[in-house]
């Protein structure tokens, strides 16, 4: 072998070492820099969640709110995030819209516990008396006052308010957003019910349904039929009830179908929204699209033809008297296609000698 090639290969080898050797010091490289940005991420993450928790403890909870968003938008399943999350968003709720001037806490360097004291005993006095908004807004000041002050029976108070409220919300006023909003609130503080889970359900059915009313009439009715089943007087600020909704998304349904020409599916739609409830505007609409889904088969009048067949049989006797024997026969032809006269059948013989008008003719003697 050529000495020029030896020194070929080995340059051709010495150089793919030295790349091999570049990538692996570039991945080791970015390797270990990967892992001092996800450890300094980290620290940055739990060094906002420390603070999340400081301005939670100082009532800054809207800056609380913002520390958590952030923590969990990088880490979902950071543990304590959630919970202080909720407890943030529970109190900037209850203090965003207030139905009364809360008791002003104003500070001072001696601390004194009596205002709390009031603060939770007129908190107490309006939870039993299921006055919910009015004791939502005095927990949340009472919060701000002290945080920690009784804490496991004021977090009892404030989850029982927003489950009641909500639930209230829903089936006695018909703001079924705000409801709903409430019994989530709620559920940060601590599982629902079951009765209060299906109210919930309900009123998202029931707005879900709203959403695709005369737009997706065939949507409407799928999602309206699930709550008029379950709760039929369930109803929005409108005052529709589930049920009328329910009914009005059928006759929709029904008329788009009319419309594309599908009569029998729209007559099934129209006998549904009937037997909730019929009234007359209804009734022609139904009877159109009945019609057009059985139209009645050509009718074939059937004109009956009579043709009198008249048969005559003369007997002679020796006496040459006629005696008839056999009197004019009506015979019913079935109708045929065209109407042609059939002619008597047979001849008769006239007579020699006209029958007397009597039952017995007399023979004359000769």
């Amino acid at each position: 072998m050529p000495i020029w090639l030896i020194v070929l290969l080995v340059l051709i080898l010495l150089a793919i070492a030295i790349t091999a050797g570049a990538i692996a010091g570039y991945l080791n490289g970015s390797q270990t820099r990967q892992a001092a940005i996800s450890v300094q991420s980290t620290q940055s993450l739990e060094e906002q969640y420390q603070l999340g928790l400081q301005d939670l403890a100082e009532g800054r909870f809207a800056m609380a709110r913002q520390r958590f968003e952030y923590v969990l938008s990088h880490n979902p399943g950071h543990p304590g995030a959630v919970d202080n999350l909720a407890e943030a968003m529970s109190i900037l709720y209850a203090t965003s819209t207030p139905t009364s001037l809360p008791p002003t806490v104003v500070p001072t360097p001696t601390f004194d516990t009596r205002p709390i004291q009031d603060l939770f005993s007129n908190a107490v006095s309006l939870f039993n008396t299921s006055a919910w908004s009015q004791a939502i807004d005095t927990i949340a000041s009472l919060r701000q006052a002290d945080l920690s002050y009784q804490s496991a029976r004021v977090d009892g108070m404030l989850y029982a308010a927003f489950r009641y409220r909500g639930v209230e919300k829903i089936l006695q006023q018909g703001n079924l957003q705000g409801g709903v909003f409430d019994l989530s609130l709620a559920e940060r503080l601590g599982p629902l019910d079951i009765e209060a889970v299906n109210i919930r359900t309900w009123a998202r059915l029931y707005m879900i349904g709203t959403s695709f009313w005369e737009v997706f009439p065939e949507q409407a009715v799928y999602f309206f039929s699930q709550v008029a089943a379950a709760a039929p007087g369930l109803h929005d600020s409108s005052g529709w009830t589930a049920m009328e909704r329910y009914r009005g998304a059928l006759i929709q349904y029904g008329d788009q179908l009319a419309n594309d020409g599908k009569w029998c599916e729209a007559v099934a739609q129209y006998q549904l929204a009937m037997n909730i409830r019929n009234d007359a505007a209804l009734q022609p609409v139904f009877a159109t699209a009945t019609v057009n889904c059985t139209p009645p088969t050509a009718a074939y009048t059937l004109t009956p033809t009579f043709t009198l067949v008249y048969t005559t049989t003369a007997t002679l006797t020796p006496t040459g008297i006629l005696l008839p024997s056999d009197t004019p026969t009506a015979t019913f032809i079935p109708p045929v296609d065209t109407e042609t006269p059939i002619p008597p059948t047979g001849t008769p013989v006239p007579p020699t000698a006209t029958p007397a008008p009597t039952d017995t003719v007399p023979v004359p003697t000769p």
